[in-house]
């Protein structure tokens, strides 16, 4: 081993791992669509035309992604958005029958809401898309209240021309809400691919993000305890980092023959 060994540093999830840097050969964006780990993960990823195998380092090491966060959320508001279609059908309803109204009066009791008050992004573009729901959100829970009032006290009609004017207006903005931010969550989410090989077998592996290179000195090197089966198999070393943290060192070649056992 030489002197020195330069290595492309990656996060995956909550772990760094590294990279010798002659066995990387670019680094690209996954797509947000991209099927970059879970059960259904890719076998292959496209890159310049030319399909290579895929291995997922999330699903190698039993990680989760760092952006699983937004995942969760991208599955979550498609629910809750019709939590509120449901919502506003279940309230024109008490008004028609004159039946009680079961549902979330209060914008903190409803499973959107319980989730809203609750959850804090470090994310900006985040948190400014979701500072827009506090409003409209409480003036839909709002109405039920009211308009039951108006009900009940002969005031139907009245209440079910506001119950409408409302699903055009308060509920239309609320619903267009949880769409974007959907988009947003989806594209939030900004797994890369690195594209490499040990001069035999080109392939792309998924990761969360480079954090750095890194030159380490041989001293940081350290030798990985010796497994022959397994995932663990794709370490060849042990790095010492400058933090004091410590990196596996992966290799290409192992992580190519990880998609044949």
């Amino acid at each position: 081993m030489s002197d020195t060994l330069d290595v492309l540093l990656l996060r995956v999830g909550p772990r760094s791992f590294a990279l010798p840097l002659e066995q990387v050969q670019h680094v690209a964006a996954l797509p947000p669509d991209f099927s970059a780990q879970g059960p259904a993960v890719a076998s292959h990823f496209v890159f310049a035309d030319q399909p290579l195998p895929y291995v997922s380092l999330w699903n190698h090491f039993s990680l989760e992604s760092a952006y699983a966060e937004y995942a969760q959320i991208e599955a979550m508001l498609p629910k809750r958005r019709q939590d509120h279609l449901d919502w506003m059908g279940a309230l024109e309803y008490s008004i028609r029958s004159a039946t009680p109204f079961s549902k979330a009066r209060s914008p903190r009791d409803c499973a959107f809401g319980q989730w809203f008050y609750a959850y804090h992004t470090e994310n900006a573009e985040l948190s400014v898309f979701l500072s827009q729901f506090e409003q409209p959100h409480a003036q839909i829970h709002q109405l039920a209240d009211r308009l039951l009032t108006w009900a009940e006290s002969g005031q139907q009609d009245a209440a079910l021309a506001a119950l409408e004017d409302s699903r055009n207006t308060i509920l239309q903005n609320l619903l267009e809400l949880f769409d974007s931010t959907e988009t947003l969550a989806h594209n939030l989410q900004r797994r890369i691919a690195i594209i490499g090989s040990d001069r035999q077998q080109p392939l792309a592996v998924g990761a969360d993000a480079v954090m750095d290179m890194l030159k380490l000195s041989a001293a940081s090197i350290k030798p990985a305890p010796a497994q022959p089966t397994g995932p663990q198999r794709a370490i060849t070393a042990l790095l010492l980092l400058p933090d004091q943290s410590v990196a596996p060192l992966l290799d290409m070649g192992a992580l190519a023959a990880a998609t044949t056992y």
